[in-house]
C-alpha cells in the first residue's frame, strides 16, 4: 500500500517539476511576445535601429521619385530635396508613428499560420517629406497612388502559433506546481524523503529554466533569428529572455536546493 501511495507521490513530484520549469519562461513569453502591447513595448526602443531608418527614408524617396505623376523635368531638383528632408524624418512624431505600427504589423504577421510579406505604408511619411519639399519648388508634387512598400519576408514560425493557445494559462503553472507539491507530500508514506525529491526537482527545473536562458538563441528557428530586418528585433528579445530568466533559474535552483537540504535532515534526524 506504502509503494503505491509512494508512486502516486512521485508522479505527483513529476508533474510539479514540469510545471515549475515552464511556468517562468511561460509567463515571460506570454505577456511580452504573444500580448500585443507588450511586443509593442519591447520593440519600441529599437526604433533606433540604423537599418530600418535608412531602408524606409530610401523606399520614401524611391516611391517620390519613381511615381509616374512626378514631371521628369522637376525630379532633377526633387531628388536631392526629398533625400534632405528623409534624412531628417528619424526625429519627427510621423517615423514613431510608422515604426509602431510597423511593429503592430509584424506582431500580426508572426502570429498568423504561413509566411507572409511585412508592407508599410509609407503614405504619411512621403507627405511629411513633400510638405517642405514643396516651399521650394514651383509646382505641387502628387502623392503616389500606392505608398505601400515591403520591408520584410515573414517566415512561417509554427511554435508561435501555438503559443497562443497555451501561454494564457501559463500564469497558473506555478500554483498548480505547488499545489501538486503539497498533495504528493499528503499522498505519500516516505514524506521526508519526498520532500528531498522534491527539492531535487526543483533543481532539476531551475537547471533547465538555466539552460534556456542561455541557450535560446539556439531555440530560436535561424530563418526567423537570421531574417533580413526582423532578424536584429529576434536578437533583442533573446537578450531580454536571457536577462530575466537567468536570475530567476539561480533562485529556483537556490530553493531546491534548500528545500532538498531540509528533506535530508529530517530524514537524518528520524533515523537518529
Amino acid at each position: 500500500m506504502h509503494t503505491v501511495r509512494d508512486l502516486l507521490a512521485l508522479a505527483l513530484l513529476l508533474g510539479a517539476t514540469v510545471l515549475g520549469a515552464l511556468w517562468l519562461p511561460g509567463t515571460w513569453l506570454h505577456e511580452n511576445v504573444v500580448v500585443r502591447d507588450g511586443f509593442l513595448a519591447v520593440t519600441a526602443p529599437l526604433a533606433d535601429d540604423a537599418a530600418f531608418q535608412r531602408s524606409l527614408s530610401d523606399s520614401a524617396v524611391e516611391t517620390i521619385v519613381g511615381d509616374d505623376q512626378v514631371p521628369e523635368w522637376i525630379q532633377e531638383q526633387l531628388t536631392p530635396l526629398a533625400e534632405e528632408q528623409a534624412a531628417k524624418l528619424t526625429g519627427t512624431d510621423t517615423y514613431g508613428t510608422v515604426w509602431v505600427a510597423t511593429m503592430g504589423e509584424l506582431h500580426d504577421a508572426l502570429f498568423t499560420p504561413g509566411a507572409s510579406e511585412l508592407d508599410v505604408d509609407l503614405a504619411p511619411v512621403i507627405d511629411r517629406i513633400l510638405t517642405p519639399v514643396e516651399e521650394h519648388l514651383p509646382v505641387a508634387i502628387p502623392r503616389p497612388d500606392d505608398a505601400t512598400v515591403t520591408v520584410a519576408k515573414v517566415p512561417d514560425v509554427p511554435l508561435l502559433t501555438g503559443a497562443t493557445a497555451v501561454t494564457p494559462w501559463a500564469h497558473w503553472a506555478g500554483p498548480a506546481a505547488l499545489v501538486l507539491l503539497v498533495l504528493a507530500l499528503l499522498v505519500g508514506a516516505h514524506r521526508r524523503t519526498l520532500l528531498a525529491i522534491a527539492g531535487i526537482g526543483g533543481i532539476l527545473a531551475g537547471a533547465g529554466l538555466w539552460w534556456l536562458a542561455a541557450r535560446i538563441g539556439s531555440v530560436v528557428p535561424d530563418a526567423v533569428d537570421r531574417a533580413v530586418f526582423l532578424g536584429p528585433i529576434v536578437q533583442e528579445f533573446e537578450l531580454r529572455f536571457t536577462a530575466a530568466m537567468t536570475p530567476q533559474a539561480v533562485v529556483l535552483v537556490g530553493a531546491g536546493a534548500l528545500v532538498t537540504a531540509v528533506g535530508v535532515v529530517l530524514m537524518g534526524l528520524h533515523r537518529r
